[in-house]
């Protein structure tokens, strides 16, 4: 069957290799991995629950999603300066006027109010005014100290100390996603221009968050590119001493990468974070594919003509080859079942790029070769690994119970590193300590009300929120919430209708009143002017039908934002119970955990889906369980050892980390399929066990050690990275290839070996003449 597929391959090989090249250059516009896209849409379904919950609280109040800019002063008296108000209120008004902003929240449009007497001296008035405003008859140390006073201010848009100055943009959050790199420009020119030099401005918040991540992935990709390049072409040449096989295999791998980025582009899907992955996994699969390939043909063009060559390898490699890529593109492919849009895409557009460069490297690759010039002599690597692979193949057959022995010290230790494996997706702590978000994240968390937010939604029928009982009740969830470890601070309808209560009131404290139509009065006043209705806009719909209690924390991981989220849907259910008041927790917050929290869940059921259907497949292509069996134990020694590695490294499972049980997956087992294809086929052929190793080491062990060492060589150089996620990544494939080198080599032939009965020569040697007969 391979023979017959070499040969039509070969009568056709000019025809599909133009269509391959033709192809490339009309797809390579649409390889534009420059466009990076990590809004919302890109990872969650807009089906998807918690992101309904969301846009339902944004219908209401808007989104929650926002940029938040400190200005520290020197001093308190420089900050509650002229000068420093005067910068507040040049930043807050140009920034409210570029596009897709919505408002913006700082001192300069802060609200205060006050009880005066009216004209006639019979019953205090509430003044509701521009906390700026009072800058027109008081000093501007007077104005601070009334900002420091109010509660709702203090500590959210001013430090308690009066040196940290926060102004908090919020957007349109229909349209920010389209225009949020200009936008963001465009603000940090204004905060440049307007800020006085001795202030020191500082940027953070979802919104920054989110295009730190978009320059961080693109400045990755300038900055490893060419190094990487440098060292797989350096790589190949030391390997082979060839130019032409050099330049050959780097054309066969950039074809490859531009199929599979342009045919993901029509497909739909978006680049993002996740989805630069798959240009180093089809860098690595595709130098696999590729090494295998030349080093085949070289051997057999040393032995006859082009076509026989051509032949020879198309038909030896067919079988594993697609074996490899398929079982690589199913347990890529098992990533469709996440519930995260982004995981899906990267999942479903990796599993095309496999089998597109299984096609491209079977095809373009031996006919590239046969219009070069002949190697006559045994390349470099085969000089060199040849005797090496021999001598390791003789110490597995011959101390097999010994390399078994060490495999299971080593499977042990990395098991116990499991146990320090934790889910910890900081998107502050991604960055080293002198990064501008860690910078500003350490000020906004400490000295302001934090980086994260979420909000507590209510919802009854109109009017039932503006009631004593259903307010007393928000006050007391507000306290409650308040006492959770790591929130900074918490603001609610609640708090309005107790300040100005207090101002109008007796004085003796903020207090909830007691009686409906005093509350009614008092929130009448409050809004009767522009200021207050637009504040009470903010906490309350205007029937009362809705309202909400915004909560901020400290930057944290991810698993503990989703606890506190989890504890507040607990406070607020127990708070509102036995009422017709409906709670949801929702905000930015959840979002961002709840996504965390779907890529660890969705990647663990998904590496199960992936290990079951690729063995499967394993299973079928060998149409042998006992061979089926025996690849299952060096892929997961792999997995098992980078995860213990992680786990006594104290590195967490996060957005990066997480895909790597399936990439390490679908790069393990292509190394196991080529050497026990190899095996059976010359234990098939009469050769011993041992014989028949030896023969797979020297050459399918040889082909592995050179792929190894390209890769790992090339994507070790992103661990130099300042972002630790892509640190991670890269030092752990490049682990991860080594690793699985290592099992090949010294688990599958000891395991070979203590088995007999169900891996020896005479027993595969049998089955073979039991079919043929």
């Amino acid at each position: 069957m391979s023979s017959a597929i070499a040969a039509w391959l070969y009568r056709r090989r000019r025809i599909l290799t133009t269509f391959i090249v033709l192809g490339a250059v009309v797809l390579a516009p649409r390889a534009n991995i420059t466009k990076i896209d990590n809004d919302l849409t890109a990872w969650f379904s807009t089906r998807d629950p918690v992101y309904r919950e969301y846009q339902h609280f944004q219908d209401e109040f808007g989104g929650t999603r926002n940029l938040i800019i400190a200005l520290q002063a020197p001093s308190r008296e420089r900050l509650f300066s002229r000068d420093g108000f005067a910068a507040l209120q040049a930043v807050s008004d140009d920034i409210a006027r570029v596009q897709a902003v919505d408002r913006v929240s700082s001192l300069a449009t802060a609200t205060v109010i006050d009880a005066r007497p009216s004209p006639d001296g019979t019953d205090d008035v509430l003044d509701v005014r521009l906390l700026a405003d009072d800058l027109a008859t008081r000093t501007p140390a007077e104005v601070g100290a009334r900002a420091l006073a109010d509660d709702i201010l203090r500590g959210d848009l001013v430090s308690e100390d009066g040196t940290v100055a926060a102004v908090i943009v919020f957007f349109d959050e229909r349209t920010i996603d389209q225009v949020r790199t200009p936008v963001l420009d465009q603000i940090r020119q204004i905060v440049a221009a307007r800020v006085p030099a001795d202030f020191r401005s500082l940027t953070n918040g979802s919104l920054e968050i989110s295009e730190t991540y978009n320059r961080i992935t693109l400045a990755n990709q300038v900055k490893f590119t060419p190094p990487i390049l440098v060292l797989t072409l350096g790589a190949i040449y030391f390997m082979f001493r060839s130019w032409r096989r050099t330049l050959l295999t780097m054309f066969a791998v950039l074809v490859s990468i531009i199929w599979t980025l342009g045919l993901y582009d029509l497909m739909g899907f978006t680049y993002n974070v996740l989805s630069s992955m798959i240009v180093p996994l089809i860098v690595v699969l595709a130098i696999a594919d590729d090494v295998h390939i030349v080093q085949h043909y070289d051997e057999a063009r040393r032995e006859g003509s082009a076509k026989d060559a051509f032949i020879s390898t198309v038909s030896h490699l067919t079988a594993p080859l697609l074996g490899a890529s398929g079982t690589t593109a199913l347990g890529m492919a098992s990533l469709a079942t996440s519930s995260v849009v982004a995981v899906r895409e990267f999942g479903l557009g990796s599993a095309v790029g496999i089998m597109v460069d299984f096609a491209i490297s079977l095809v373009l690759v031996p006919t590239l070769l046969g219009w070069l010039r002949p190697e006559t002599a045994p390349t470099p690597q085969e000089t060199w690994f040849k005797a090496p692979m021999q001598a390791v193949a003789r110490l597995s057959i011959r101390r097999a119970k010994t390399v078994l022995t060490c495999a299971v010290v080593v499977t042990g230790l990395a098991a116990a590193g499991l146990a320090f494996l934790h889910v910890d997706t900081n998107h502050i702590n991604f960055f080293s300590k002198s990064h501008p978000l860690s910078q500003s994240a350490d000020v906004i968390d400490t000295r302001l009300g934090g980086i994260y937010t979420f909000q507590v939604l209510l919802e009854g029928d109109a009017g039932s929120l503006d009631q004593p009982d259903a307010l007393a009740r928000m006050d007391r969830l507000e306290g409650e919430l308040r006492q959770l470890p790591f929130v900074r601070k918490v603001t609610g309808v609640a708090d309005y209708v107790k300040r100005v209560h207090h101002e109008l009131g007796d004085g003796k404290g903020p207090a909830v009143p007691a009686q409906a139509d005093v509350i009614a009065q008092e929130l009448l006043v409050f809004g009767l002017g522009d200021q207050g209705r637009t504040e009470l806009a903010r906490v309350a719909a205007s029937d009362f039908s809705k309202a909400q209690i915004t909560v901020k924390l400290a930057s944290m991981s991810s698993d503990l934002v989703f606890e506190q989220i989890h504890t507040a849907e607990g406070l607020a259910t127990t708070a509102f119970a036995g009422t017709a008041i409906h709670t949801t927790v929702t905000g930015s917050g959840r979002l961002f955990s709840t996504l965390d929290h779907y890529l660890v869940v969705s990647q663990i059921s998904s590496f199960a889906t992936a290990f079951v259907t690729v063995f499967a497949v394993i299973f079928l292509i060998f149409r042998s369980w006992r061979f089926g069996l025996l690849s299952v134990i060096p892929n997961l020694f792999p997995v098992l050892a980078i995860f213990g590695v992680m786990g006594w490294m104290d590195i967490s499972l996060n957005v990066a980390t997480i895909m790597l049980a399936s990439v390490a997956l679908g790069v393990v087992d292509d190394d196991t399929i080529h050497f026990i294809s190899r095996y059976r086929h010359e234990t098939a052929h009469g050769l011993s066990t041992g014989d028949a190793i030896e023969v797979a080491m020297m050459h399918e062990g040889r082909a592995s050690l050179t792929t190894a060492l390209i890769n790992s060589c090339a994507f070790g150089v992103l661990a130099l990275s300042d972002y630790k996620p892509t640190a991670w990544f890269g030092g752990l494939l490049a682990l991860t290839m080594l690793v699985a080198f290592l099992a090949e080599i010294f688990i599958l032939p000891a395991t070979i070996v203590l088995m007999p009965r169900l891996f020896g020569a005479d027993r595969v040697h049998a089955r073979a003449v039991g079919r043929s007969s």
